[in-house]
């Protein structure tokens, strides 16, 4: 029977779609908890709609999605990937949380001290979103879909949405210090979307008294080592750390309760 006492937000990630989940969705469901995967807005199949997306319509869908946890469990462990990890930062910034999961999450996207960004074009979207609403990007090979499955969209970026999603992680990265729930942090040691560095950004920045930290890594050479959630190498890894986890957490505030 569901375990209505503890429910599972999982929030995906930037132009994905709830598919990034599934796994850790499939192991949770089986586990009997309460899980909710909602769809981010803007992230409906409608490329119009994305364009015009912000990080803040994002953040609205999480929190809606909390809500809708809330209405049916008497508490949350929120699990995001990517930019689904960074709202859920920012919801455990405003929120009371059992636990808070974090999957190669950002707080920052690109930085100059010392240099890194997987695209150069990313510190240019200040300016490039009153000039163009997309700029050419490269579509995932056949092989890296198969090895790390994926749905949302490919072939361009949309400059609005991304610089958004770079100031949003900002703000999030400023305001760790008032993540106080349980967290547990994985990342891809060899992230070439987003910089490892992440990870320790956002351990040593929050407040929780609980943390625990998981550097995974993968031996393909094919993809970008980011999507952890369904990378073949690392999908069910990635969802018993987040089963172990949400139990462990969950237990501990049925003491405390």
């Amino acid at each position: 029977m569901p375990n209505h006492h503890t429910g599972c937000l999982l929030v995906h990630g930037y132009g994905g779609r709830p598919f990034e989940m599934s796994f850790v969705a499939d192991r949770l469901r089986t586990a009997g908890y309460h899980v909710h995967v909602p769809v981010l807005s803007g992230h409906e199949d409608d490329e119009d709609a994305f364009a015009s997306s912000t990080f803040a319509d994002w953040l609205e869908s999480a929190q809606v999605g909390l809500r809708a946890v809330r209405e049916q469990c008497e508490q949350v462990v929120a699990v995001g990937f990517s930019l689904g990890g960074t709202l859920a930062l920012h919801l455990a910034a405003d929120h009371p949380l059992a636990g808070l999961v974090t999957i190669a999450a950002p707080v920052f996207l690109c930085r100059l001290f010392p240099y890194w960004a997987p695209d150069p074009r990313l510190f240019l979207t200040g300016l490039a979103r009153h000039v163009c609403k997309r700029l050419p990007s490269s579509v995932r090979s056949p092989e890296s879909k198969r090895i790390a499955p994926w749905e949302g969209y490919e072939g361009a970026h949309f400059t609005g949405p991304l610089h958004s999603f770079k100031a949003g992680a900002v703000s999030v990265r400023r305001n760790l210090f008032r993540v106080r729930a349980p967290i547990m942090v994985l990342h891809g040691v060899s992230d070439r979307a987003v910089h490892p560095d992440n990870a320790w950004e956002i351990m040593s920045h929050v407040s929780s008294p609980r943390r625990e930290m998981h550097l995974l890594s993968t031996m393909e050479q094919v993809t970008s080592g980011h999507m952890l959630t369904t990378h073949e190498e690392t999908r069910e890894r990635v969802s018993e750390l987040v089963l172990q986890f949400v139990k462990a957490v969950t237990a501990e505030d049925s003491v405390e309760r």
